[in-house]
């Protein structure tokens, strides 16, 4: 097991304004955000991801790594 960073997903419910965030400890953007699509399944959920963020611990700043959301859910 490598090192896990904290990562912040932002998303939207269907037919909702407002945004909420769910918080993984990963080792990866993408593994982080295959266990939102894993949870989203298992609870029938239907939601729009929005962002994807990475807790720098020296900087304690929130990185941006959204292009993962591209890349896993669009194919791109």
């Amino acid at each position: 097991m490598g090192r896990q960073f904290e990562y912040r997903i932002t998303y939207r419910k269907q037919n909702c304004v407002q945004l909420n965030n769910h918080n993984y400890m990963a080792e990866s953007a993408e593994q982080a955000l295959d266990f939102q699509l894993e949870m989203m399944q298992h609870r029938h959920w239907n939601l729009d991801i929005i962002k994807i963020e990475k807790m720098c611990p020296w900087s304690n700043l929130w990185v941006d790594e959204s292009e993962t959301i591209n890349n896993i859910i669009h194919g791109h």
